[in-house]
């Protein structure tokens, strides 16, 4: 202990009376105040005419301190305080300190605003904070809001640092057209250090009660979660709604890995009806997935999967669900080191595929193949000819073509480009990349194959150079075809960013393909694909313009564009404009708008139009009050809400109570990215 003062009056009796300017100074702690009383048989100091205490968290001002020097223990009386981490302040008519910095306070007024704001307040006749537990416990603790009380709790506590802690959250609360009012308070049970849960009651006024519960473990070898949710009887549908999932991801040893997804609900509106965004009621198949996968060292993998889906989609047809895949059993393989830059590999899989009152079968599909890649500073070539043996077993068939099926088909590619590089200002590096790319794969009759999972895939950047332009197995295009393509990049030399990106490239057919769909017409002879572009431009960071566009020569019209606007200039400020076309389905534009007013108010609203309609898809329009130490949001929403096209309209408050806690749900979460 450290003691200084501009007068110092030591006694026999063991007493020591220190006056102007004292100052006691022990491990991280000090002490100030104008005269001190210190006793040496018992280890207190008194202060007289005031004190001020300060260490590394906190500082406290009182009218009257005591110190017991020998059991590193204080009292205030009549004291404000002020929390450094939390920003916080507040006052009480007594504080005690404790050697472990625990800290015990009576007759409580506590908030993060600064003077002499008062937005909110929490009075509580006691409180205590205990740093080595990580936890504040209050008792008759009132929250008051602009004066008016808001919450009242005999008891409860909170956390004073980031570690877990078992306790009820603060409440989401709202309305809806399809739950009308609506809040959930959930409860956080911190049960062990490997497993918590998170148990929710819910309250919709149109549909009735429903407890949602939600666990999480995390061991050695791996980690999960488990979910139930159940509403007894739903009073808008008369149904009783249930939802349950699982999912897991872990290890065995070094080279196995095992993985688990299920999720199952009681009925398909589940996500409609009872889903509180967007996202959730766009859901069309739930998977149920159980995955077992070996990784050898440097050459082979292989994986054995059970994979199947819930559809809860109303608008698919029970012919069109997907095939369950029981089992699905995989196998790659590349030889880890090159010969004159050569690899082989190989790729196989079988799959046992099932659907109700549907063709079924297993397919065995068996693809070696030779790569060759050589890769220099200015120019690649790659290429690679492999051979494909699909082997069909057939069952539930009984349309007269055959059960057995076999398909063995070659196929050869060549891919090669050039790579130019320009200064092309200070600081700023353009590129310039050439590509071309050959494909050659023979036609074979494949039109008595069911289709198991291949469709017709989006075309895109991506699709001109894929060895096929369907997805899955079930169809191998024939093509005798060439790709020409160029990028080019401006890049800064400083950062690697990218300023300016531009790609155009398209795929020139020497012979039609014969290959199609069911219902899709076949390519007529001369007819090359569209012409795919894309541009990304930034010429400030706040400033992002990006375009797609697939253009189709031989009919001069545009199948489908892209075009995005975003303008950031100053935090806070938002304006982006999007547009999307696909002919023949969609055309729309999307406007999201995030505007200050001032220091305080803010406004956000997102519109979302559908021309070929001229209708509203969705809109939002929001509003948010900061003041220096609370929030407040509201936003009314309207969205397509099903897959019937019905809409649902919304409201959403939320109060946020800056270092204490958020209640509601907010406005952010409805906007894009």
């Amino acid at each position: 202990m450290q003691l200084s003062a501009d007068q110092l009056d030591a006694r026999t009796d063991g007493t020591t009376r220190l006056e102007g300017n004292v100052t006691l100074r022990f491990q991280d702690k000090r002490i100030r105040a104008p005269a001190v009383e210190y006793d040496r048989s018992t280890g207190e100091a008194r202060t007289e005419g005031g004190a001020e205490f300060a260490n590394s968290e906190y500082a406290i001002g009182a009218e009257h301190a005591s110190v017991d020097i020998d059991q590193s223990t204080a009292r205030f009386e009549q004291a404000e305080f002020t929390v450094y981490e939390r920003g916080a302040r507040g006052q009480a008519e007594r504080i005690d300190l404790d050697a472990d910095l625990s800290v015990a306070m009576t007759g409580v007024e506590y908030t993060t605003c600064a003077q002499p704001a008062q937005g909110w307040t929490m009075k509580a006749s006691e409180i205590t904070l205990d740093p080595e537990a990580g936890l504040g416990t209050a008792s008759h603790a009132r929250l008051n809001f602009l004066g008016m009380p808001i919450l009242y709790a005999p008891y409860f506590y909170f956390p004073i640092d980031d570690r877990r802690r078992t306790g009820f959250l603060m409440p989401d609360i709202g309305d809806s057209a399809e739950t009308g009012f609506d809040v959930s308070t959930p409860f956080y049970w911190n049960i062990a250090s490997w497993y918590d849960a998170l148990i929710t009651p819910r309250y919709m006024a149109r549909r009735g009660a429903q407890l949602q519960t939600q666990g999480r473990y995390l061991l050695d070898h791996g980690r999960g979660e488990l979910q139930y949710e159940y509403l007894p009887n739903d009073e808008s549908a008369q149904l009783r709604r249930t939802l349950f999932g699982f999912e897991h991801q872990g290890v065995l040893s070094d080279r196995w890995e095992i993985a688990a997804d299920f999720t199952e609900v009681s009925d398909r509106g589940y996500f409609e009806d009872l889903g509180t965004t967007l996202d959730l009621a766009a859901i069309s198949h739930l998977k149920r997935e159980g995955r077992i996968a070996y990784q050898a060292p440097a050459w082979f993998s292989t994986a054995l999967t059970i994979e199947d889906y819930q559809t809860i989609d109303r608008t698919v047809a029970r012919s069109d669900e997907p095939y369950r895949r029981l089992p699905r059993l995989q196998l790659h393989a590349l030889s880890p080191n090159d010969w004159y830059q050569m690899r082989v590999g190989l790729e196989t899989e079988y799959v046992n595929f099932e659907r109700d009152n549907a063709i079924e079968g297993t397919r065995l599909d068996v693809k070696p193949f030779l790569r060759l890649r050589h890769d220099a500073v200015g120019w690649f070539v790659a290429s690679q000819v492999d051979y494909r043996y699909t082997a069909y077993d057939l069952r539930n068939r009984n349309d007269g073509r055959p059960r057995s099926i076999t398909r063995q088909l070659p196929s050869a590619s060549l891919d090669a480009g050039l790579r130019f590089d320009r200064i092309a200002s200070p600081g700023l590096v353009q590129t310039l990349e050439p590509r071309i790319y050959y494909l050659y794969t023979p036609y074979r009759d494949q039109d008595a194959i069911p289709l198991f999972e291949t469709d017709d895939p989006d075309f895109s950047f991506v699709q001109l150079f894929s060895r096929n332009r369907f997805s899955g197995r079930d169809r191998i295009a024939d093509a005798n075809q060439i790709t020409a393509a160029f990028t080019t990049r401006m890049l800064e030399l400083g950062t690697g960013k990218t300023r300016f990106e531009a790609a155009l490239g398209q795929i020139y057919r020497f012979q039609p393909s014969e290959v199609t769909l069911p219902d899709q017409p076949q390519t007529s002879g001369d007819e090359n694909s569209d012409i795919v572009g894309t541009m990304r431009w930034l010429p400030m960071d706040w400033l992002r313009l990006a375009v797609g566009a697939q253009w189709d020569p031989a009919r001069a019209q545009l199948n489908r564009a892209n075009t995005s606007v975003k303008f950031r200039p100053i935090p806070g400020y938002r304006f982006d404009l999007g547009y999307r076309f696909r002919r023949d389905l969609l055309e729309q534009t999307d406007l999201v708008v995030q505007l200050p007013l001032n220091q305080t108010w803010s406004v956000v609203g997102r519109w979302n139009y559908a021309l070929d309609d001229a209708s509203t898809r969705e809109a939002v329009i929001g509003a948010e009050y900061k003041a220096c130490c609370w929030t407040g949001r509201i936003a009314w929403r309207r969205y397509i809400a099903n897959t019937r096209g019905e809409f649902n309209t919304s409201l959403y408050l939320q109060l946020e109570l800056t270092g204490l806690s958020r209640i509601g749900a907010g406005i952010r979460e409805f906007l894009p990215e």
